[in-house]
């Protein structure tokens, strides 16, 4: 998974079924408080070297109307002890902890369940936000009722403070019809930079993903609930860079059995990407004709994606064996 490395039917949340959490570290009754604007969600395990900077870059936010919701995933590091810090610092911190490892995918929707804002953004515990980013991405929301979220320009850094990777300026998934957002969205996705098109980690209006089954435990993940959510509205886009990414390699078989136990260590063959596409635009609330414009659409990236990816084959091999030669 490209943007959950980092870390039910339908239109119900993806439960997990792990145990509730032990306890959890809260500033005091949630009832007792209105619900936030925005929710920041960090699914965390083992992040005690890098949590702290995330926490401060959020409570460094100068838009005060929002709650952070931080849930460890059975951590053997320090991390609660971080999260205990944090929440006793400020009560807009809450904090669980779960009893077992209950996997990555399924950590980041039992964070989201447990958020209450008006506008969600999930968050790596080592990536860190500019200080005004609540502030611009609502304001654009509360201009744009047809949008489901916004996304920003990001950088990648690494641990010496060198960026590897800065995105580019333009717009993303911003079309009136299903149809044009899933063609923009899949070439986006097939674009060969990095995670040009990231809505995981974008500000989303909760009641949009109220309607998808958050992220389905599949070596995809991400990319099908961002095809999911682009059937369901816009994403507009602020050009401005708001957002750091730590930039940090792990193989897929390294990712996968910490995504969820059920993926093993073999990503699976790219098709599925395309059948996962198309099993959501089946039981998307569209007319017959959108459908299969959709379907249409679903087939034609997936030729290109193959053949693209014959060709790069066919080039690599035929460089080694002038190399050999």
């Amino acid at each position: 998974m490209t943007s959950v490395e980092k870390n039910g039917g339908r239109g119900q949340p993806a439960t997990s079924q792990a145990a509730e959490p032990a306890f959890a570290i809260d500033s005091g009754p949630i009832s007792d408080r209105p619900p936030p604007r925005v929710s920041f969600a960090i699914p965390v395990r083992n992040g005690e070297r890098f949590l702290g900077r995330a926490l401060d870059s959020l409570l460094a936010q100068d838009f005060d109307d929002f709650e952070i919701v931080v849930c460890d995933n059975a951590s053997t590091d320090k991390t609660p002890e971080v999260m205990r810090r944090y929440a006793e610092r400020d009560p807009r911190v809450r904090c669980i902890l779960n009893e077992e490892d209950i996997g990555q995918i399924e950590n980041f929707n039992r964070v989201y369940e447990l958020s209450r804002g008006e506008f969600f953004r999930w968050m790596g515990a080592d990536d860190w936000l500019e200080p005004e980013y609540a502030r611009k991405c609502v304001a654009v929301l509360d201009t744009r009722s047809d949008a489901v979220g916004v996304t920003t320009q990001w950088r990648f850094m690494d641990d010496a403070g060198h960026i590897e990777t800065i995105d580019v300026p333009g717009p993303r998934v911003d079309a009136p019809s299903p149809y044009q957002r899933l063609c923009l969205t899949l070439r986006l996705l097939q674009n060969p930079q990095a995670l040009l098109f990231d809505p995981i980690y974008s500000l989303i209006r909760r009641d949009a993903l109220q309607r998808t089954g958050l992220l389905p435990i599949n070596p995809w993940t991400d990319r099908l609930l961002a095809v999911e959510l682009c059937l369901l509205g816009s994403f507009c886009h602020l050009d401005d860079c708001l957002s750091t990414r730590r930039a940090a390699f792990e193989r897929w078989k390294e990712r996968l059995p910490r995504y969820h136990e059920r993926l093993g260590r073999k990503r699976g063959h790219r098709v599925m990407l395309y059948v996962g596409c198309a099993k959501i635009v089946h039981r998307a609330p569209l007319s017959v004709g959108q459908k299969l414009g959709c379907f249409g659409a679903i087939f034609t990236y997936w030729l290109r994606d193959d053949v693209r990816r014959r060709r790069r084959r066919i080039m690599r091999s035929l460089e080694r064996r002038a190399q050999r030669a």
